[in-house]
């Protein structure tokens, strides 16, 4: 046994008793004596006896477990959804199992199927940013295993989703910008199948026609959601004759870029340009200067997530109904945007 896990038949054969009566003395069940409770208990101890999950979870149909795929596992902002995400499984006794996909659709595939070869009882994804085909989200539904997705979604997808209020949230954003004296407001993005980003440009166009401010196509801009691409960009926008007096951003990193760049060319943050990102990033709050965001209240999004993933794992009456759950995001002004 040195070599290999302990197992209910070895601990069966050294008190010379069937395997059912182990499985049951080791459920504490009643029907067993207390004696023998107690032995085959004091045994499995000594000898170091762990249930093989996959083995229960096979018998049972229910592994107690849940997958969540992310696409950074060092996002600050999906670490805190993760901390939600484990508040609900814990009040469920359920483990919660994460994974990154580190923005790649095949590492994203791997994990959805490493997941699924483990039998979790339910999975909640976030989208990388080049998940463009879903056959691994469709084999999840055809399989049958409870799934909800949350921040990155498409619209392709019948799924229950969590997500933050983009439009609206976009809206406040630009808006703020405006207020404090802004003109020529920029836009930067990502990819443009990417459904939150459409959003966030739909309330970002508001923002200007509610504020009486022609559109120009010429300052939306899109990039990758790093640092180092968002600060290239930034450095084409700000060297035009007719720069932009504020930047929106996607995201924080893309903002903090922005303001690496007008770093670069001399200007001053936020009297020349003021800049909000999205997310509240750790990063965003001890940059210098430190960075306006829309805090989109992630473990809000993740305790969301996880009760419309218990909701149908365990049947309730409306647990077939495909929901989104939208949750509000609210602006932090600091030095940035502060005019």
């Amino acid at each position: 046994m040195a070599n290999r896990p302990v197992t209910i038949k070895d601990i069966a054969e050294k008190l010379s008793i069937s395997v059912s009566t182990v499985s049951r003395a080791l459920k504490n069940n009643p029907e067993i004596s207390l004696t023998t409770r107690e032995a085959v208990q004091k045994l499995a101890k000594e000898l170091k006896y762990q249930p093989n999950p996959l083995a229960v979870a096979l018998k049972t149909q229910k592994s107690n477990t849940i997958g969540v795929v992310v696409p950074q596992i060092v996002s600050s902002f999906y670490a805190t959804v993760v901390k939600g995400i484990e508040q609900i499984a814990d009040e469920h006794n359920y483990q919660v199992f994460v994974s990154s996909s580190n923005e790649r659709i095949e590492k994203e595939e791997k994990n959805v199927n490493g997941f699924l070869n483990m039998r979790m009882d339910g999975i909640i994804l976030s989208l990388t940013r080049a998940t463009t085909t879903y056959d691994h989200i469709h084999k999840i539904q055809d399989m049958g295993v409870p799934m909800v997705l949350f921040d990155r979604t498409s619209k392709e997808l019948e799924v229950s989703k969590v997500v933050a209020d983009d439009a609206a949230a976009a809206h406040t954003a630009v808006t703020h910008l405006i207020n404090g004296g802004a003109k020529r407001v920029a836009f930067m993005t990502g990819p443009e199948f990417m459904l939150f980003g459409t959003n966030r440009l739909r309330g970002y166009k508001k923002a200007l026609e509610d504020k009486n401010i022609p559109l120009d196509e010429t300052l939306i801009s899109r990039c990758d959601f790093t640092v180092e691409d968002a600060k290239s960009l930034a450095l084409d926008l700000l060297a035009r004759a007719n720069r932009p007096d504020a930047i929106f951003a996607i995201n924080d990193d893309m903002a903090i870029g922005a303001i690496a760049a007008a770093k670069e060319l001399g200007l001053k943050i936020p009297k020349d340009l003021a800049v909000v990102g999205f997310s509240n990033s750790r990063r965003s709050r001890y940059m210098e200067p430190s960075v306006s965001t829309m805090d989109q209240n992630p473990k809000e999004v993740g305790r969301e997530a996880a009760r419309l993933l218990f909701e149908q794992m365990e049947k309730t009456p409306d647990a077939k109904a495909i929901k989104e759950v939208v949750v509000h995001a609210d602006l932090i002004v600091r030095t940035s945007s502060d005019r």
